[in-house]
Formats: structure tokens, sequence, C-alpha cells
């Protein structure tokens, strides 16, 4: 399989799960934590926060 990603976007964090590509959009400002059962990613957590 083969899947196209485009490098220049900053935005977008992509991971590869069973076979399939996850595409994440990135909050403006937060964090986004990939958490991993087993040795595979098991989810996201994203926590978004704003800056004043």
């Amino acid at each position: 399989m083969t899947a196209e990603v485009n490098l220049m976007d900053n935005t977008k964090m992509y991971v590869v799960k069973d076979g399939k590509l996850v595409e994440h959009d990135l909050p403006e400002y937060g964090e986004t934590v990939i958490i991993t059962l087993g040795g595979k990613v098991d989810r996201l957590e994203t926590t978004v926060k704003k800056k004043i």
C-alpha cells in the first residue's frame, strides 16, 4: 500500500495504525500525546489551550 503525505503542511499529524493512515489535525495551541499499548498506537489525546 502507498499513501501520499504533504510534508509542507505543519498543521497535521499522521499515524499508521493497522496498515491504515490516520490523519489528525493539530490544535493551534495545545499538545497531542500518542498513547501506545503493547507497542502499538492505542489512541491520541489532544489538549487544547487558548493563548490570550
